[in-house]
């Protein structure tokens, strides 16, 4: 599964990149995108959390587990 979040992830950053024959790319502008996820993202956990600070420490418990069994 990681496999193929991996290589969606990759093919989706070449694609974005590269130079079309047309002039600029026909996507948006990655770095933009990627800015405006993280802050929207950020603005939602925050939300949740303050709301339901037990549940938000047991995400955070999940998300470590995953990071610690991806890494190794």
């Amino acid at each position: 599964m990681f496999f193929l979040l991996r290589c969606i992830f990759w093919l989706g950053l070449t694609f974005t990149m590269i130079d079309w024959p047309d002039g600029p790319s026909p996507f948006p502008d990655p770095v933009a995108l990627t800015n405006e996820a993280a802050d929207t993202a950020g603005r939602e956990i925050a939300s949740r959390c303050a709301a339901d600070p037990q549940a938000c420490l047991e995400g955070a418990r999940k998300v470590e587990a995953l990071r610690n069994t991806v890494t190794r």
